[in-house]
């Protein structure tokens, strides 16, 4: 890579500073609940541990919330794959206006926007990717049915905003998405957000396999609609939440599901803030917070082991 990776570490030195431990979230302390989505009494917590209603578990197991998209990490024709190489690009916009599956690589001095049509998939491979925007988000997608970004094995990827954010307040991420956004494969991403969020989705947000670092002066992870988190190694140091959903619904809407892979976050507030309900089973959790470890309007489901 051209530019080293940022750290950010003046974004977050006053929060590491006085992050707490937390309790054990497996017997129920250290939840702050709004009114219970099924019972209508306030500061409910059903676990594994507590023996409670244990048939969450066995439910939620049974499901998958991949798609057949979600699986897939590898072009489906690489003859057919457009490649872009961003060392061939000015400072400026580079703009993916049509779905299907682009091959990136190299460094650019602005931001990538996929701009395709409301109901095109579009897929990025990233392969040694490293964007720094110096205005407004390092990748932004303004339109698609929906966005699935494979970090490609054994590469380092980086993106990397700026304070300012001028004509782009109303995209206040590093890695900004108006639809569903889905990260997969084995390769890493680096995100740091000197603005506002890191990772930030209208949508739904499923994190899928890779190693990913997000660095953030606002929200570690947002998914509006929900976040989904299965096999990723994740690594969250933000200002305020960890990760946070804000919106509530049908099918699943504004629920935060971890069925496997290791979450560290470190947050300014609230570790992890939903909207709905928490279902945390499999993999291993560590959340340390100045605020909440873990807040939700809805209910907290922990399986017994997998929170430090």
């Amino acid at each position: 890579m051209r530019r080293a990776v940022c750290t950010a570490a003046a974004v977050c030195a006053a929060m590491l500073l006085t992050a707490c431990a937390g309790e054990d979230l497996a017997s129920g302390e250290g939840i702050s609940n709004g009114q219970d989505a099924q019972t209508g009494q306030s500061g409910e917590t059903v676990s594994e541990k507590a023996g409670q209603d244990e048939d969450w578990l066995t439910v939620r197991m049974k499901r998958d919330g991949r798609t057949k998209h979600d699986l897939r990490t590898e072009p489906q024709d690489m003859e057919q794959t457009k490649q872009t190489d961003l060392d061939a690009y000015e400072a400026g916009e580079v703009i993916i206006s049509a779905g299907g599956d682009m091959w990136i690589s190299g460094s650019l001095d602005g931001q990538l926007v996929i701009d395709a049509e409301e109901d095109e998939l579009v897929h990025l491979y990233l392969a040694g990717v490293e964007i720094t925007s110096p205005n407004g988000p390092a990748l932004r997608v303004e339109e698609a049915s929906k966005v699935i970004m494979t970090l490609v094995s054994e590469t380092e990827n980086v993106l990397t905003d700026s304070p300012d954010y001028t004509d782009y307040e109303e995209t206040p991420a590093c890695l900004y998405s108006a639809c569903d956004l889905t990260i997969n494969g084995d390769g890493a991403l680096h995100i740091t957000g000197y603005h506002e969020d890191g990772i930030r989705s209208r949508d739904r947000i499923k994190l899928l396999d890779g190693t990913l670092s997000v660095q953030a002066k606002g929200d570690g992870v947002r998914g509006n609609d929900g976040i989904y988190m299965q096999n990723a190694s994740v690594r969250i140091e933000s200002e305020k939440n960890g990760l946070r959903t804000v919106n509530q619904g049908a099918d699943d809407r504004g629920v935060i599901e971890i069925s496997g892979g290791t979450l560290s976050v470190i947050a300014g507030k609230n570790g992890v803030s939903a909207a709905s309900d928490v279902y945390l089973y499999g993999g291993r959790c560590s959340v340390n917070a100045v605020e909440e470890r873990m807040r939700t309007e809805g209910t907290a489901y922990i399986a017994q082991g997998c929170m430090e």
